[in-house]
């Protein structure tokens, strides 16, 4: 027992470590401030790992919102977006109720590492433009019109100006994260390499005193909250607070659900209440929401952190959030000497990271046509939103269920000894199908005898039945001295809709 609760105090101290400063930097990514995500982390830490559904699991805010927090911001403001995520943590709470939680991780492959991918490189390209101490712009495209400039007047001529000092920052920190990550000593590495790199970062830049932007919080880290007003509840059920509040449900679930799937692959230890899991980020996102904080889900970097560290119980994801709290009430001021180019290249790594090369690879090995489904839905959040980027990556992989749904395969063996070709179905024929069905079945020789094998056949309809019908009568009269084989009592006797699933122990 106190072994456990040694392991789980360090376990909670390194992810604590993680934790802090990705808060803050996707806070400033999303245009908030510090305290947003300061605030989603300790909730996420000691109210949902209280009740989450998967011990090991640590939740916090996600990289993979900034998009659609920045989007709701731009055209909503704070008030509503604070009021979105409240109702986003209500509808999970609901879906959890209803058993809801298995339903969020029914999503292709595709979409996911397709939004990831997308999500990546958005935020890649709008933190670089702050890394070098520019303004990143409000699209893709203007991002990379924007991008060579931008390089160029932190590079060339170099005068020491702040562009050029903010860019010095940036690179220290993403050097010094490469590096700790590829140290051969293993006992090194229990310390995060993003602390390690905004540490140096911090050092150097107030050695040398340079005049860049660093984070701004007063001594009194708590002024900043910020609670719901309750004239923003009678938006509760306008049509873009709700339609937002859905999106992000979506997301932040199944981001959530993916994370623990994950974990639980990751060690034996943990096995996932998904309903529970969904019901705990839900008190956790309604709380954020009404203290001004960022929505939150389960995250995979911090835990799979928490598991490397040997973390045993939940107490270790709790008090993650507890060390968050005591060190922004108690040291809110050392935040101050944390340059904001430093938590920019944590997050241009952060954002390179989500572009999982492996994953998009294995996609494709996998099915050419999940892998355009991927592509289509990271290029569509580039070019729109993620909102609309996700529904056209959601309408592709439909249409492409659809087609693997509606197809029919029709494939022949001959047995030459009997002089018999056997014509296997597979699938699901309907009308839609039926030019195939008869162009297949006026090709079977006319000088054989012909079997319809249809045990791989799983529906058939009233249209494709009755051609199959005629077309047998028509082969009996033409064909009078070879046999014509359908098992009709293998069928489904509920017509006109048939349905079969296994014909080899005789049942229809």
């Amino acid at each position: 027992m106190i072994n456990s609760i040694k392991k789980d105090i360090l376990s909670s101290i390194i992810v604590f470590l993680i934790a802090l400063p990705l808060a803050i930097g996707i806070s400033i990514a999303c245009g908030l401030p510090i305290y947003s995500g300061i605030a989603a982390g300790i909730i996420g830490g000691i109210v949902v790992g209280m009740f989450s559904g998967n011990s090991l699991q640590v939740s916090g805010p996600a990289a993979g919102l900034i998009l659609i927090i920045v989007d709701i911001l731009q055209h909503h403001g704070a008030d509503k977006l604070f009021l979105i995520i409240f109702l986003v943590g209500i509808l999970q709470i609901i879906f959890g109720l209803l058993a809801f939680g298995k339903w969020f991780r029914a999503i292709s492959p595709a979409i996911i590492q397709g939004m990831l991918a997308g999500i990546g490189i958005s935020i890649f390209l709008s933190q670089f433009h702050i890394m070098l101490d520019s303004s990143p712009q409000n699209n893709f495209i203007e991002n990379i019109k924007d991008l060579f400039s931008v390089i160029y007047n932190s590079v060339l001529p170099f005068d020491g100006s702040i562009h050029h000092q903010a860019c010095m920052i940036g690179l220290l920190t993403i050097s010094i994260i490469l590096l700790w990550n590829v140290l051969p000593y293993k006992k090194l590495k229990v310390i995060p390499s993003s602390l390690v790199g905004i540490i140096v970062a911090s050092i150097t830049a107030n050695i040398f005193n340079l005049q860049i932007s660093y984070i701004d919080v007063s001594s009194n880290f708590w002024s900043g909250i910020n609670f719901i007003k309750v004239s923003e509840f009678m938006h509760i059920f306008d049509f873009n607070v709700v339609l937002n509040a859905i999106v992000i449900t979506f997301i932040a679930s199944a981001e959530t659900l993916l994370t623990s799937a994950a974990i639980d692959k990751m060690c034996d230890r943990s096995k996932t209440d998904y309903d529970k899991e969904i019901i705990a980020q839900g008190i956790g996102n309604s709380l954020s929401g009404l203290i001004g904080g960022l929505p939150i889900t389960g995250v995979i970097v911090r835990s799979a952190a928490n598991i490397n560290a040997d973390a045993q119980t939940r107490l270790s994801a709790i008090l993650h959030g507890v060390w968050l709290l005591l060190f922004v009430t108690a040291f809110p001021t050392v935040l101050n000497y944390i340059p904001l180019s430093a938590l920019a290249a944590i997050l241009v790594y952060t954002g390179y990271k989500l572009v999982d090369i492996t994953a998009a690879k294995y996609i494709f090995n996998l099915s050419k046509g999940e892998f355009a489904i991927y592509i289509i839905t990271l290029v569509s959040i580039l070019f729109t939103n993620l909102f609309e980027g996700i529904l056209i990556g959601f309408g592709c992989a439909f249409i492409k269920s659809a087609y693997k749904v509606l197809k029919v395969n029709i494939d022949t063996e001959n047995i030459d000894s009997e002089n018999k070709v056997i014509a296997n179905l597979h699938g699901n024929i309907t009308f839609l199908q039926l030019p195939t069905l008869i162009d297949a079945l006026e090709k079977l020789p006319k000088d054989k005898n012909i079997a319809l094998n249809i045990e791989r056949l799983h529906f058939i309809d009233h249209a494709c039945i009755d051609y199959i019908k005629s077309w047998e009568t028509e082969r009996k009269i033409a064909m009078k001295d070879y046999n014509i084989f359908i098992d009709w009592e293998k069928m489904s006797k509920s017509y006109p809709t048939f349905k079969w699933h296994n014909f080899h122990d005789g049942r229809g």
